[in-house]
């Protein structure tokens, strides 16, 4: 399993790493009934623009969405075309209802935060509302994923999954007949609000108080600051990394 954690860069690793490593069977976080755009992708039957065309006719996702989700994708599709051939074979997990609802809720986390840094104003209920919200359907859409892809895995074959959600929910693959390798591919410091959804996630949201919650908060308005005056989100979040790492440094000292 290669752990994706949302930016391109990673992807690119991906992208680079099954290049160079054998496997039959790759499991892609796009609905199912995208199969069959991948598959003509891989095939050199329609190019990059069609297949996102054909994708957002399917979702009925906004143009801002696709579009980043078309950059982070773009290594792991040519991947996917440069390889295509042989014993490999290409599947999409998520359902399209699911897949649909976790973007949709994305826009509405998204616009909670230009609200909050249009107007300084921090309303904490929606903010938990939207996450709680978030973190269910997440659960159930895993749930449904893990189905779908153990029943489409293969026995001694190398099956490659891209996942990009919580490490411990991939604990749901393993069993007496599945073993599971979690392979990732840099070190990723989360953003203050990915920190957040990670607390809410493991104790609960009754145990989380508003006290807590609102500094994660403030911090994800500097980080959003960073991203917004800079030209690239991945150049943008690495400097936020380092000023990180730098804090930590210094409180550790």
């Amino acid at each position: 399993m290669l752990l994706t954690l949302g930016f391109r860069n990673v992807h690119k690793k991906a992208a680079d790493w099954l290049r160079k490593t054998p496997w039959n069977s790759l499991f892609l976080s796009l609905p199912v009934e995208s199969k069959p755009f991948v598959d003509a992708f891989a095939q050199g039957k329609i190019v990059e623009k069609e297949f996102w065309s054909n994708y957002t006719l399917l979702t009925g996702l906004a143009e801002p969405f696709v579009n980043s989700l078309r950059l982070r994708f773009k290594p792991v599709l040519d991947c996917v075309r440069d390889m295509y051939g042989g014993d490999r074979e290409t599947h999409c997990y998520q359902d399209l209802k699911s897949h649909v609802e976790e973007k949709k809720i994305s826009e509405k986390i998204l616009l909670l935060q230009f609200r909050y840094r249009a107007t300084g104003k921090l309303d904490l209920q929606g903010w938990r509302s939207a996450l709680l919200e978030e973190i269910k359907t997440l659960e159930e859409s895993w749930h449904r994923s893990v189905n779908r892809i153990l029943e489409e895995v293969e026995e001694a074959r190398e099956n490659i999954i891209l996942y990009g959600g919580h490490l411990q929910s991939t604990k749901y693959l393993s069993g007496p007949d599945n073993e599971v390798e979690i392979i990732l591919m840099e070190d990723h410091w989360k953003s203050p609000l990915d920190i957040l959804r990670t607390i809410l996630w493991k104790h609960g949201f009754d145990n989380v108080s508003d006290e807590k919650i609102e500094p994660y908060l403030k911090l994800q308005k500097k980080y959003l600051d960073l991203i917004i005056n800079s030209k690239d989100v991945d150049e943008a979040h690495e400097a936020w990394t380092r000023i990180v790492q730098k804090q930590t440094m210094i409180s550790i000292s």
